[in-house]
């Protein structure tokens, strides 16, 4: 969920609780206020009777309308004050008249009475009820309001950012354009603006020096490894060498082999790291699968491996040519290099997947280490552990699904497109 879209959604949660909670108080004290003024408008009436009677020594005409009634009852001893709400039925109306109702005792030419003084709450109900509705409508109004300044005034505000954030997943570390971030005057999105384009000017110095820095040294390596390598050619023709040595020699020169694969390899999958393979094509992979697979062929029948292949003709992909066979020879060498004598390997190529098969040893580790590198079996130290590690980065590069599954003797790779 997006940050503005979730601080809008609280926003208005929690708008509502408060205001739906406000209404209710409201409501109440409002009711309790407007009871509490009528109570004062009885004890009015009371302090008026018992003046009254005072005055003319005799109880005043009890009134009886809609709004307002007065009651004289005749008692024989004295009543306790009283104040309450209670409803009486209106014979004219047949409905219920909540009133609120006053009991107090006077004494009038001797003789104790109970006045009951009522006046009644329809028209503070009737209040309470317009004012809430017009508090109601206020808070829809406002709710309304608040609504409209987050999806547009907001969203106005979250422009630079979102500008900024557009900028980022667009940058290419490996491109020479800069960002080109918005103005804003807002100063967080200013310090923003600014650190994002510290870091991807940092970024693209960084990748530049590590890239100089790997063609350089890979350049100069392999350099004195061929110089070596031609020395030993030329040492292992010299006359009169001992056998001990003959193997020494031997052993120099798998070792100088060895080291320049190495470093061809991690050039390689540093390469693919920094993105230097950005062009690509329409790719034929039946074609670089066949023509891989004549070019190993020699190896293939010295190892007695028996060959099987079911490839649809003319599958097309969109990626770089170059890394494109180099996930096939990958994938085959270490097909190859990984079976036993007499094994087998099986290719089957269609439009959505590859899927290569050989028979092997049983794995002493975990299959899923075998795309990180340098991992391997135990048992094939000849193998720099760098083969599959590149087949798994370029299939990255592409989103394409990777599984190793070793089950039936057999260990399977597929590739989904």
């Amino acid at each position: 969920m997006k940050l503005f879209s979730k601080y809008n959604r609280v926003n208005i949660i929690v708008t509502i609780i408060v205001l739906l909670l406000s209404a209710v108080l409201y409501y109440f004290f409002l009711e309790a206020a407007l009871i509490h003024q009528l109570d004062k408008n009885l004890f009015i009436e009371e302090n008026e009777i018992n003046d009254f009677i005072k005055e003319n020594k005799e109880l005043p005409e009890p009134t009886n309308t809609k709004d307002e009634q007065e009651f004289y009852t005749l008692y024989h001893q004295t009543i306790a004050r009283n104040i309450s709400s209670i409803d009486v039925y209106n014979k004219k109306e047949k409905e219920y008249t909540t009133y609120r109702q006053l009991e107090f005792p006077v004494t009038a030419n001797g003789k104790i009475y109970k006045a009951d003084v009522r006046k009644s709450q329809e028209e503070a109900e009737d209040m309470v009820q317009l004012i809430l509705k017009i508090t109601l409508a206020v808070v829809l109004i406002l709710l309304i309001t608040l609504f409209i300044i987050n999806r547009f005034v907001l969203n106005k505000l979250w422009k630079p950012f979102n500008a900024t954030l557009q900028q980022i997943k667009q940058f290419d570390i490996s491109g020479k354009k800069e960002v080109q971030l918005q103005k804003t005057n807002i100063t967080e999105f200013t310090e923003l603006n600014t650190a994002v384009h510290l870091m991807t000017k940092k970024a693209n110095r960084d990748y530049n020096e590590i890239k100089n820095f790997t063609e350089n040294a890979s350049h100069e390596i392999q350099t004195p490894l061929a110089i070596i390598q031609s020395k030993i050619e030329l040492l292992s023709q010299s006359e009169n060498l001992k056998e001990e040595q003959m193997n020494m020699i031997q052993t120099i020169s798998e070792t100088t082999n060895r080291l320049s694969k190495l470093n061809q390899s991690l050039l390689l999958l540093t390469k693919i790291d920094n993105r230097q393979f950005e062009q690509n094509s329409v790719v034929n992979l039946s074609f670089f699968i066949q023509k891989n697979i004549n070019n190993y062929e020699e190896l293939i029948h010295a190892k007695e491996i028996t060959l099987t292949k079911n490839i649809q003709p003319d599958v097309t992909i969109t990626m770089n040519e170059t890394l494109a066979e180099t996930l096939i020879i990958n994938l085959l060498t270490n097909a190859i290099k990984h079976n036993v004598e007499n094994g087998s390997i099986h290719f089957d190529l269609n439009k959505t997947s590859l899927f290569i098969c050989n028979t092997g040893n049983i794995p002493n580790v975990d299959t899923a280490v075998y795309f990180e590198r340098f991992k391997k079996d135990s048992d094939t130290a000849e193998s720099l552990g760098l083969g599959l590690s590149i087949v798994k980065k370029i299939c990255d590069i592409y989103n394409f699904n990777i599984s190793y599954n070793f089950y039936k003797k057999l260990h399977c790779i597929k590739i989904n497109f």
